[in-house]
């Protein structure tokens, strides 16, 4: 089938290209995702009120109510991050595989729809060096690093009550591995040993996410020019995860585990709420709140230190031109929009925010398929107080593609 032949040729496409990120995430879970399409990427991250008949909602399982094709949806993303503090930058870039979506719609008159996928849930990827004098030991580097993340994989479906109120639900299962290193490096004339030490920890657990979009709304305005106006509410309760931990310990000698055991980590609850409109059939504006208080945030049944409650206010919008005729510009979509967050993260008493700018388009492929494009740019932290200022560039690209499934021949 082509969804098969597409997922193939897409998976060619290089995963890893340089590791390196962002040093922030070397606290907590590192950075979460709120996106999974390039779609909602390019439209500022959320759309949490976003019913399609022609794109997957990963966000609000309520959103696959109005399904119309059996869809696939796969993508990946580019991450560069500048690292800029008082005396210097750097880069790190990366890229990877961003997940994969199906879903199927059951009954449209009752808006039931089921998808399935595996999308990432937080990432973490830094490494630091620090060059050490010390008067008791021979000069040496320290090396940070970090790297991994844990991946959500879940099962969603929708169903749309007599009075066009869509509801949803998700079941999640949550895995991924996080792994933190500590390299104390001496040279090789020095009479003191190299050595590493190495804590992993391995998170897996189920939890799980509903959501609601209003009915029309438009026509309590009274302006003819809004066609379709609904609230859309995303809530995931707080869960608990399995988190094997095991220390490891490298030098001269060999490799030896230190300690092993398991651990709680608890994750608290995220709720989300936004809008969605349409203007003049060609404009789609979406405006979104997510909320999650990460501050109570535990690992061991101990709170993570530098970590904040998260929040992220976002706007959207998505042109449609009027298809007229089949000429190629005709069946372009265009895209854009900003958002601004306190991230996790905060470092004697500065909170580290984001401001991010996002712009995109869709090219059509064939008959309700297309190739997505997002691009954002960010600016996160600030360079005072010895912190470090990120200027981020990302490039997400999904493949969407629509099919006749499950269709029933007459006799």
């Amino acid at each position: 089938m082509k969804i098969i032949k597409l997922f193939t040729l897409f998976l060619l496409i290089p995963i890893s290209l340089y590791a390196g990120g962002s040093v922030y995430t070397r606290y907590g879970l590192g950075d979460l995702h709120h996106s999974f399409s390039s779609r909602r990427f390019a439209m500022g991250e959320l759309g949490i009120a976003l019913g399609d008949q022609d794109y997957l909602n990963y966000l609000n399982p309520a959103g696959l109510s109005r399904l119309g094709l059996t869809r696939f949806e796969v993508g990946n993303l580019y991450n560069g991050i500048k690292l800029q503090n008082s005396s210097g930058s750097v880069f790190h870039s990366n890229t990877y595989f961003n997940g994969f979506m199906i879903g199927f719609p059951i009954s449209h008159n009752y808006g039931i729809s089921i998808s399935a996928g595996v999308v990432p849930y937080s990432s973490v990827n830094y490494e630091i060096m620090q060059t050490q004098k010390d008067l008791l030991v021979d000069d040496h580097n320290i090396s940070y690093k970090g790297e991994g993340g844990i991946s959500k994989l879940f099962f969603s479906g929708s169903y749309r009550l007599p009075f066009d109120v869509s509801l949803g639900i998700s079941f999640d299962y949550y895995n991924g591995k996080i792994a933190n290193s500590t390299s104390v490096i001496f040279d090789a004339q020095s009479q003191f040993n190299s050595a590493v030490f190495n804590k992993e920890f391995y998170h897996h657990g189920f939890g799980f996410t509903t959501g609601l979009i209003s009915n029309n709304f438009a026509d309590y305005f009274g302006i003819k020019e809004i066609k379709d106006f609904r609230i859309g509410i995303t809530y995931s309760p707080s869960l608990t995860l399995n988190s094997d931990s095991t220390n490891l310990s490298t030098n001269s000698a060999g490799t030896f585990e230190t300690s092993t055991g398991t651990v709680k980590s608890n994750i608290p609850y995220k709720i989300g709420a936004g809008a969605a409109f349409n203007l003049d059939n060609n404009y789609i504006f979406i405006i979104d709140y997510l909320f999650q208080p990460l501050s109570q945030l535990k690992i061991g049944n101990i709170k993570t230190p530098n970590i904040q409650d998260f929040y992220k206010m976002s706007f959207g919008f998505e042109y449609r031109p009027t298809v007229t005729s089949y000429s190629f510009w005709e069946l372009v979509m265009w895209r854009g929009g900003l958002s601004y967050e306190q991230s996790p993260y905060k470092f004697m008493d500065n909170s580290i925010k984001q401001l991010s700018l996002y712009t995109g388009f869709s090219i059509p492929i064939g008959f309700e398929s297309a190739v997505d494009f997002g691009f954002m740019y960010g600016k996160r932290g600030t360079t005072d107080n010895n912190l470090l200022l990120e200027n981020i560039y990302k490039f997400s690209v999904t493949l969407s593609i629509g099919e006749f499934w499950f269709i029933q021949t007459e006799r």
